[in-house]
């Protein structure tokens, strides 16, 4: 068997980190192409631009594989090239961003239209922001798809639920861990040092890209809560933001939080995403709405950090405690949820206990595995 996997890999930033791993797990097991982008997007679509430059970070070395980054987003005529090309028995398309529905409808279709079988991982079930110009986008990529992929029994019914797919046509494979550099062991004392944040704060952690749908500015109104309990806390916040920072601002400025609050607002390069990671006490996924699995979360398991998250999506996927889920868009109940962790020593010490079994349980031989058995079973089904 020959597969070929439509996705990004660095230095586009795109879900680079998720399709590397994909690749080296599945490489070991079978023939691999990989097609990827060369430029991905309009850089005015993706604020921070759509690569990145991380002197220290280095592509790991994948046998068994040939890669071809040559989908442009401005170029249709790349996107016919690649769907005449398609060397695998079956195509992979990983989806995950309406913008490039044009680039995937093209590329699949003449793949289709080839006797290709067509597998779509579907990343975000509905787009991050919603409206029926974007569901539309999606509606016509997926209807190439002949198999799915969800990352969580949510997402799964919620793909069929929407786009009327059958149940059984879709898997359930859930998020591996990312790890976007090798983990170093830095400890929370250098990892603070590092950082500039004293050694004696407990230390929330909000990473990633900043957009509305990711919830901090109910996890600023939450803060305003927490700090009543313990002034000791403080709120880091780690990320390239997709919008207008004032919002936010505003809420810090009328609370007067400015003190409890420590902002990196900008991207992360691989290689320091550890610091902020290791400096903190909980990650916090406060998010609003979500049709997707959080990179995020998988992002933190590799540093066995207890996580708090909202139960939307497949954000409780990353928890074992329901004690470690609040409701979406309740400040309120975010609060009392992060209080009793932190009061509580022994559940904050579970909560990191259980992200270690599900680093094990969410690790990358087993998401290869279960995906060639899809493989299989596909072929056989077809």
């Amino acid at each position: 068997m020959k597969v070929t996997i439509i996705g990004t890999l660095p230095p586009i930033k795109g879900i680079s980190p998720y399709c590397t791993e994909l690749l080296m797990a599945l490489s070991k097991r079978v023939e691999v192409e990989f097609i990827g982008f060369k430029s991905i997007y309009p850089d005015f679509l993706y604020p921070g631009g759509t690569t990145f430059r991380d002197e220290k970070y280095e592509m790991p070395e994948i046998g068994n594989t040939s890669i071809r980054n040559i989908l442009a987003w401005y170029n249709p005529l790349s996107w016919l090239w690649a769907g005449l090309t398609v060397r695998g028995d079956i195509v992979h398309a990983q989806w995950w961003a309406h913008p490039l529905a044009p680039v995937f409808f093209v590329t699949l279709f003449i793949a289709k239209l080839g006797g290709k079988k067509i597998i779509i991982t579907v990343h975000n079930v509905q787009p991050h922001e919603k409206n029926r110009i974007n569901t539309f986008l999606n509606n016509i990529v997926l209807r190439l798809g002949d198999s799915f992929i969800a990352h969580g029994g949510k997402n799964r019914e919620s793909l069929s639920q929407i786009y009327n797919i059958n149940q059984d046509e879709i898997a359930v494979i859930h998020h591996g861990i990312l790890t976007p550099v090798t983990v170093r062991g830095i400890t929370k004392e250098d990892a603070r040092k590092f950082l500039n944040i004293s050694s004696i704060k407990k230390v929330l952690l909000f990473f990633g890209n900043l957009r509305d749908y990711k919830g901090l500015d109910i996890l600023l109104k939450a803060v305003m809560q927490i700090v009543k309990e313990s002034e000791n806390v403080i709120l880091l916040i780690a990320g390239q933001s997709w919008e207008d920072w004032s919002k936010y601002q505003k809420i810090i400025d009328e609370n007067k939080l400015e003190q409890y609050i420590i902002k990196k607002l900008d991207f992360i390069p691989p290689s320091e995403v550890e610091y902020y990671f290791s400096a903190s006490d909980l990650v916090i996924l406060p998010y609003k709405y979500f049709d997707s699995q959080s990179g995020v979360g998988a992002l933190a398991l590799p540093f066995k950090k207890p996580m708090v998250v909202t139960n939307v999506g497949g954000l409780s996927d990353f928890v074992k405690d329901k004690r470690a889920i609040a409701e979406p868009n309740d400040p309120q109940d975010l609060a009392e949820v992060v209080i009793e962790v932190f009061r509580d020593e022994t559940l904050l010490l579970k909560l990191a206990k259980d992200s270690e079994e599900l680093l094990e349980e969410l690790n990358w031989d087993k998401i290869g595995e279960e995906t060639i058995k899809m493989y299989d079973k596909f072929c056989l089904r077809r």
